[in-house]
């Protein structure tokens, strides 16, 4: 890719897919979100280079991973995955272990590169960063000072002012921050699992997160409730610069909305 060109991606999460086609989270039915999201995205979305898909696949069913690349390979592009609180890291790997679709821990694409982290942590909705997962971070930072660097994870770094799911942010947020902080080049973290759009700034860095392809939550709720609003995705271009160009998109999708 030449160095003038900017890096175009889509991001999307929380896709919750079961075995069974038609399954319902919260109501919304997670197949006919998903669909409406990567129709758009074949439709609109044709420059994409590849696709960032950040956490909570699967809803808790190891088996719905085959399925979950099968859907996935219909856009034609590369789409590199990370585990959330819902999927299987072990099985995850195994099933998304090449072609299209499949699990990566780093992208490097022009003058930019990307982490994907696993937050993860077994039997608890909680994110946590391992110590092997910031050591990671921290080698990738200091081997490629000049590379701006996009950093991706499933669960929220910091609280975002919704309580019920400010209870499940990074444990160790303040340590992932630390290493950041030692590193000019970052420009952008990426995240899922709060099912509502998030934009915020740290510094020169951004803080996003992206709509899921199931059930949406109302932001800025004490307890959970569902958002009667569209599935969605991010779309992000990044610049030679490091300047970084985001959007949300939602979809049409009367036939899967929560009942």
């Amino acid at each position: 890719m030449p160095a003038s060109t900017a890096v175009r991606i889509v991001q999307i999460t929380d896709l919750h897919l079961k075995v069974e086609p038609g399954s319902r989270l919260w109501g919304a039915d997670v197949d006919a979100g998903l669909h409406a999201v990567l129709a758009d995205i074949r439709q609109r979305q044709p420059a994409a280079d590849f696709v960032l898909a950040t956490g909570d696949l699967v809803g808790d069913e190891p088996q719905a991973y085959p399925r979950l690349r099968e859907l996935l390979a219909t856009l034609g592009k590369p789409v590199y995955c990370l585990p959330g609180n819902h999927d299987f890291p072990g099985p995850m790997q195994q099933v998304l272990s090449g072609g299209l679709v499949r699990r990566e821990r780093y992208i490097a694409v022009g003058n930019w590169q990307i982490v994907l982290l696993d937050s993860s942590f077994p039997g608890s909705p909680v994110g946590h960063l391992a110590r092997g997962e910031l050591g990671l971070l921290d080698t990738v930072l200091a081997t490629n000072p000049d590379l701006h660097t996009l950093i991706c994870l499933h669960h929220n770094p910091l609280p975002i002012g919704t309580g019920w799911l400010d209870t499940m942010t990074v444990s160790n947020g303040a340590v992932l921050f630390a290493v950041l902080d030692r590193y000019p080049q970052v420009r952008a973290v990426l995240f899922g699992h709060i099912h509502s759009e998030f934009s915020s700034r740290r510094g020169d860095v951004h803080l996003l997160a992206t709509p899921a392809t199931s059930v949406q939550f109302k932001p800025n709720t004490p307890d959970p409730q569902v958002d009667d609003v569209p599935p969605g995705y991010r779309w992000l271009e990044l610049y030679p610069d490091g300047t970084v160009a985001t959007g949300v998109k939602r979809v049409e999708w009367a036939a899967g909305r929560p009942t």
